[in-house]
């Protein structure tokens, strides 16, 4: 049952500087499986042994995305004699869905059901504490982490000694924890090894990592003995790994880490901040097309190609004669539809032209802006002259 401590809590907060993502409760280590196939999944606010159950318990979250025949939440809780009640199931609505539980006088536990792995959502808190999902935090990966060593083989890549022989308290139990931000595709295994009363080695099966917090503590004896963590892939990324307690530091004593980043400069793969087109200190979504510019040949950022016409992401396969207008249409539209104000189809052109000015006085032959005698006299010139 993965119920959630102030501590936890604080350490999700400081970790994931309140980024949220998308997710899938499916997807999301916050939510334990549920009792059964009805309510699949489950988000503990508290058990008895919290000192403010006995408090009001809040649940928040804002939703993204339902699947089509929609989903439920209930709450589950103990009452004073300690007998489970169960709510009635409640639909879940996109946007923001808010719970409240009522305080009582006693110590109890109260989680919150969900019929459906499919929810999505971007925001979650529990009593006003907002939470992230481990695949939300940014993790350090094995293989960049300095205090994490070379292991025995390619199968288990990477090591971390709990405990050696010469150690007076390596016959104490030996605990391991670690908070997995990231996994590949592939998922990702730890295996305990150990040597026995005899001094012989005893490999410990091999146990999957799951997003998420995974603790791991190695029984007491009673001679010296060697404790060791092998993992299986270097692209386990994680927020905190600790031994018997003690952080594992992913830092060099004395190695440059300009950007704080955990990882030593000389191995980081960014020295300073990857923008949010990926790039290592770029500028960012500073281009016509965000991370780029147009890529040539295209008209626009859908990767549309101009047409004939010079329309981008247009139809029109052709335009033989290079006015402007789509053969297709030159073949079933009166072309004149295509000429703009001051402007006539003229047919012996097959194109627009502009139309001739208007002429406001006809009668001034000679030109001088005024009807007068020497109009008349233009006109009788000219008068019974065959044209």
């Amino acid at each position: 049952m993965k119920f959630l401590t102030p501590t936890l809590v604080l350490c999700l907060l400081l970790a994931s500087s309140l980024a949220w993502g998308q997710n899938a409760i499916d997807s999301c280590d916050l939510f334990d499986e549920g009792p059964n196939s009805t309510w699949s999944h489950v988000l503990t606010a508290t058990t008895p042994d919290d000192p403010n159950s006995s408090s009001a318990q809040s649940l928040e979250i804002f939703i993204t995305s339902l699947p089509a025949e929609g989903a439920n939440y209930r709450v589950v809780k103990t009452v004073a004699n300690g007998n489970w009640n169960n709510g009635n199931a409640v639909p879940l609505v996109l946007g923001l869905n808010s719970v409240t539980v009522s305080a009582v006088s006693f110590a109890r536990s109260v989680k919150f059901q969900f019929d459906s792995g499919l929810v999505e959502f971007t925001e979650l808190s529990l009593n006003g504490d907002a939470l992230s999902c481990a695949n939300d935090l940014d993790g350090v990966a094995m293989e960049t982490c300095a205090g994490v060593d070379a292991g025995p083989n390619a199968t288990w890549p990477h090591v971390v000694t709990a405990t050696t022989p010469d150690d007076p308290n390596s016959a104490d139990a030996q605990s391991m924890s670690i908070f997995v931000t990231a996994l590949p595709a592939e998922g990702a295994n730890y295996r305990v090894v150990k040597t026995v009363a005899n001094g012989n080695w005893n490999n410990g099966n091999a146990m999957p990592l799951s997003l998420g917090l995974n603790d791991v503590t190695v029984s007491a004896v009673s001679f010296a003995r060697s404790v060791k963590f092998q993992f299986s892939s270097g692209l386990i990324e994680f927020t905190e790994l600790s031994v018997n307690g003690e952080v594992v530091p992913c830092v060099e004593d004395g190695c440059e880490d300009a950007d704080g980043d955990g990882i030593c400069d000389d191995v980081d793969p960014c020295v300073g901040a990857l923008d949010s087109c990926g790039i290592c200190n770029g500028p960012g979504e500073v281009y016509e097309c965000g991370c780029s510019d147009i890529p040539e040949g295209d008209c626009d950022c859908e990767g549309n190609q101009a047409d004939a016409v010079g329309i981008c992401g247009g139809s029109c396969e052709s335009d033989e004669n290079d006015n402007g207008i789509c053969d297709a249409d030159e073949e079933v539209v009166d072309p004149s539809v295509y000429c703009g104000a001051g402007t006539t189809w003229n047919a012996a052109l097959n194109q627009c032209i502009a139309e001739a000015a208007e002429d406001l006085c006809p009668a001034d032959l000679d030109g001088d802006g005024s009807v007068s005698t020497g109009d008349l006299l233009q006109f009788l010139a000219a008068f019974g002259q065959p044209c």
